[in-house]
């Protein structure tokens, strides 16, 4: 029962970062979902299932905005990478994907808070691989396949709505393939089912929530709290 509370809790939290930033479903939740659920193979499962979901919601009401020829490129890349990363990771123990967690969780956190506003993404075939496999890695081993891409997509698509819109139609393009790939790795575990429902009832509330505030939160400060949280979880998992 306090398995269920506290997926119902932080998916209200995550579900309405998701909402008014664009992305960090699964960069809130992975924080804690490692923590207490029984392996970090599931915590992705689970983490994957949600932010999809959530995603399906978004994308259905702005269905219209979404930046369809801007994502098939770097799609292709994403799937095939990240069928490699949940491969290699099915085959690793707890202990060392948490500390892979942990230092991926500083970097995006650092990289965040200091770089990206400095960072500008060149337009050509090389970055879009580049980023479609970064994205593909983070996605298949950590269940955040969004930091590579928000990166990218700011930088070309200069509405907020079809941002937004493209963002989360990637999400949940991706974690179909995500689901089907851990699935066949063995993450999908009998409790699964039962964990979704919870998630979903609190990505909802946390969805109707952040819609309501989507344009009066600042989306960049709501984001460095978020990094702030990812940094200290990201040298707690190497530390402890």
């Amino acid at each position: 029962m306090l398995t269920l509370l506290l997926i119902f809790l932080l998916t209200i939290c995550a579900a309405f970062i998701q909402r008014v930033s664009g992305f960090g479903f699964g960069i809130f939740v992975m924080m804690f979902f490692p923590y207490f659920l029984p392996s970090y193979g599931q915590a992705t499962m689970l983490s994957g299932l949600l932010a999809g979901s959530t995603a399906v919601i978004i994308v259905a009401k702005y269905w219209k905005q979404i930046q369809w020829r801007l994502m098939i490129p770097l799609l292709a890349v994403n799937i095939v990478a990240s069928y490699i990363a949940i491969e290699y990771m099915a085959s690793l123990s707890n202990n060392a994907v948490k500390r892979y967690f942990g230092i991926m969780f500083v970097l995006i956190a650092l990289f965040f808070l200091f770089c990206d506003k400095k960072v500008h993404v060149p337009q050509n075939r090389a970055t879009k691989g580049i980023i479609g496999m970064l994205s593909g890695i983070m996605g298949g081993m950590f269940a955040m396949p969004g930091p590579p891409l928000v990166l990218y997509y700011i930088n070309i698509i200069k509405e907020k709505t079809a941002y937004v819109a493209t963002i989360q139609a990637f999400s949940v393009i991706l974690n179909i393939f995500y689901t089907l790939f851990r699935a066949q790795v063995g993450f999908l575990g009998d409790d699964i089912p039962l964990w979704w429902c919870a998630g979903i009832a609190g990505a909802l509330i946390g969805t109707s929530i952040g819609t309501r505030f989507f344009e009066r939160i600042s989306s960049n400060a709501l984001r460095k709290i978020v990094y702030i949280f990812l940094m200290i979880s990201g040298m707690s998992a190497i530390i402890f």
